[in-house]
């Protein structure tokens, strides 16, 4: 279920996610469709934050720790 593959996309998607709600919100300012623009920022911030998290705690838990410890960096 959890390996290294799987820990890197969800990071990547995370800053992602994190990198295009920031972005997003400074286009946003400068449209005329502010409300739903920075509502959108919003959601792809948040989410990008919870998918860190989630990866954090699966990481920190004894059986992740566990699974990550094979990854060959």
């Amino acid at each position: 279920m959890t390996s290294c593959s799987l820990m890197r996309r969800a990071l990547t998607s995370s800053s992602l996610m994190l990198a295009l709600g920031v972005l997003l919100l400074l286009a946003a300012e400068t449209t005329g469709i502010m409300v739903p623009a920075a509502q959108l920022a919003l959601l792809l911030v948040l989410g990008g934050a919870a998918v860190m998290g989630v990866s954090f705690v699966v990481a920190a838990l004894p059986a992740g720790a566990r699974w990550l410890s094979k990854c060959q960096h």
